[in-house]
This record gives structure tokens, sequence and C-alpha cells, in this order.
């Protein structure tokens, strides 16, 4: 399930211009490219003169942003952006804990055509998630219960997390647009549970599927396969087996005591 080939067909501003790496000129104002791009962490507004750099510095500011992202310790999720379009991020949930523990659930994260500006970044879910915050036809995550009014100085790593977290720890309290999970949730959770426990094992038998997207950046798994793993799970073992054995760094104790070392005593 997607939107994201909609969007793009509905705007040219939608595609991706030139690359990540594409360097800019010193402009008008005598900014180099490199001071322009810090510049971008901050998210000023873009000057009247900059105008003509807006394409390129918005580039920096996705690009800022996915740096900010990936220095976050988020646990068990994966995200990067399309080779073919920046504005649409892929990302996997692999859930650890919770009623949807086990389950394997793929997503895409579609940034305003605006960004930084445009509100909230849009997630849909290409795998089904029975969740009272998950439109159960289109696949599209609820994003007010946790972001009530996204402002500029939210950031895509935040909402990453709360995707993790209303997956891990269902709230009764969630304002749901899926009012068949709110109500089992709320009355019956055994079946509740059961649902959400198809789920997983769907996003599970949908785990070697092919790309739902032509995008080199798309993530996909492989079939454990010993002879090619094999091998790298024992180059694996053995690296830790040797770091284990082996002293690391220098003591500051003297050999047989508990005493530091320091300069002997002036007679």
């Amino acid at each position: 399930m997607s939107t994201t080939k909609g969007d793009n067909d509905k705007d040219e501003n939608f595609k991706r211009q030139g690359s990540f790496r594409k360097l800019l000129p010193t402009n008008a104002n005598g900014d180099s490219q490199l001071s322009m791009s810090v510049k971008m962490i901050d998210r000023p507004n873009i000057s009247q003169t900059n105008k003509d750099y807006a394409v390129f510095l918005q580039e920096y500011n996705i690009l800022s942003e996915y740096n900010i992202l990936r220095i976050q310790d988020l646990k068990g999720i994966y995200v990067i952006p399309s080779a073919q379009n920046s504005f649409v991020w892929f990302g996997v949930q692999f859930i650890r804990q919770g009623i949807y523990q086990g389950g394997v659930f793929r997503f895409t994260l579609t940034l305003p055509e605006n960004f930084p500006d445009g509100g909230c970044p849009k997630v849909v879910f290409q795998t089904h998630v029975f969740h009272p915050l998950i439109n159960s036809e289109t696949g599209e995550l609820c994003t007010t219960w946790g972001f009530v009014e996204w402002k500029r100085n939210n950031r895509v790593w935040q909402l990453i997390q709360y995707i993790t977290k209303i997956l891990t720890k269902v709230d009764t309290r969630m304002t749901p647009i899926n009012q068949e999970a709110s109500i089992l949730l709320q009355n019956n959770f055994d079946q509740f549970r059961e649902r959400a426990k198809e789920c997983v094992r769907e996003s599970l038998n949908q785990v070697y599927n092919p790309p739902a997207f032509e995008d080199p950046h798309y993530i996909t798994f492989s079939p454990y396969v010993p002879e090619l793993h094999d091998p790298v799970k024992q180059q694996i073992y053995e690296s830790k087996g040797t770091e284990e054995n082996r002293a690391l760094g220098l003591s500051w104790v003297q050999p047989g005591s508990l005493q530091p070392f320091s300069k002997p005593e002036s007679r």
C-alpha cells in the first residue's frame, strides 16, 4: 500500500532535485555553502536573496535532519531516505516488547513539500497493523495524539520515536481513528490481543516479499543462507572472543595490589 506515487505525480517540486552532495557557489551575501548548510540546522527562514538557492538549501536541511536522526539511540527501527525522492523515507520497525512483540512493520514517512514548514510528516504503514491510531483502510498513522501541533523545532527522530512508543505500549487514552480497535482494546482485551497477534504473523510472512518500490534504498531482507552467512557469523564470534581475552588500555594499579601508581616519596 502506498500513497507516495500519486503525490509525486501531482507536484514536480516533490521530485528530488540533484544530489545531497551537490555544492553551492558563494551567494550574493558572501556565505559559503558550508556556512549556509550549518545555518540550516537551526532552520532559519529563507531570505528573499536566497530564493534561488531554496531547492538546494532544502536538500541540505533534509540531510541535516537525517544526520540528527542517525545519532539518536533509537531501538529496533531503521529509516533511510529514498534514493529517488528525498522527501520520502523508508522505515522498518522491529517490535521487541508489548502485544505486537515479534512484528516487523514497514512504513513510509513523507515530508511536506515545503519542509521544514508544512506541518507534521505523514506516516503510512505498508504492513497491516490493527491499532487505534492507524487507519485500517489507508494505513496512515494519526500523529496528533503525540504532536498536537508540529512546530519548527520538532525533529523527525521524535516522530520515529513516537512510532515505537505507540506500538510497544498501547494506551487506552488514545484518541482513536480506528474505532473497532479502540472498542476492543477497552472492552475485550483478549480479542484485541489476538487481532494484534494476527498482524504480527502476517508481517512475518511478508518479510521477504519483493520491494514495493523500485528504489535502491528500499530496505529488503533475504532468508538465511548457511553457505553465505555462516562464515560471517563465525568471524563475528571469533572477533568478539579475541577482544574479550585481550587486555584493553593501560593499568594504573601496581601489580599484585590495589594501590595506584604514584611517584616515590622524596627522602
